[in-house]
């Protein structure tokens, strides 16, 4: 009797075991893969390389300088109207920060100074409402520098992006802000949609900060375009 309980809870156990298996390997993966869309970068889409930090960074305890998170050609899609930029900030001296967007020609089209954060990480700095849309077809040029004194000097470290907006395909609705789920995140990377891929896994990963997945996620997308560097570096609000 002792021996038929004990095959009988072996046969649950391996039926049970064989279960878990297979709903695991059958477990939707949804994987968050950039591809770099068509067509040509602005010509002055080369200046993303942070300048030197001077009295920002003296102090500071990483060789990290303040980076775009953005693919190696300092150039990027969205489909909002109101886009997020986010940037990598290591420890600084500094307590502000200058935001500005031009469109191509060099107009301004939007400027603020921003606190800066307490803690190095990743941060993501989101047009407000107040900001003129972004126009579908036309590029813009943002940057941020750092303000280490009391104003802005010629050498204060900053960097700068490229952005254009793109009507959105029939997948990607524009009517109402993007849904932040894994799989719009890839729907976006796969179409080359860079700013709102990465702005909603950045979304997801604050949300569930415990979640390894979303962080490998996260550290893939990086790594994709070249930003291993700071892959796993925390974001901050």
């Amino acid at each position: 009797m002792y021996i038929n309980k004990l095959s009988l809870r072996s046969v649950l156990f391996w039926l049970i075991f064989c279960l878990g298996v297979t709903l695991i390997s059958n477990w939707p993966v949804q994987a968050v893969t950039f591809e770099p869309p068509a067509g040509d970068a602005p010509k002055q889409s080369n200046g993303g390389a942070s300048r030197d930090g001077g009295q920002c960074f003296s102090q500071a305890k990483t060789n990290a300088a303040v980076t775009p998170l953005t693919p190696d050609t300092h150039y990027g899609l969205t489909v909002a109207e109101r886009p997020t930029f986010f940037v990598y900030l290591p420890e600084t001296g500094a307590k502000k920060m200058f935001f500005s967007l031009q469109d191509e020609d060099g107009k301004q089209a939007y400027q603020t100074t921003l606190p800066l954060p307490e803690k190095p990480g990743v941060i993501g700095l989101k047009l407000p409402d107040s900001a003129p849309a972004l126009e579908v077809g036309k590029n813009y040029k943002w940057s941020l520098v750092m303000v280490c004194g009391g104003e802005l000097e010629p050498d204060s470290p900053g960097v700068e992006g490229w952005v254009r907006r793109v009507a959105p395909t029939p997948t990607l609705k524009s009517e109402k802000p993007l849904e932040a789920s894994l799989e719009s995140a890839s729907e976006l990377a796969k179409a080359g949609i860079w700013y709102d891929a990465l702005s909603v896994l950045a979304q997801l990963r604050q949300a569930q900060p415990e979640n390894l997945a979303l962080s490998a996620d996260w550290k893939e997308l990086l790594e994709s375009v070249k930003l291993d560097g700071i892959a796993t570096e925390p974001i901050i609000k």
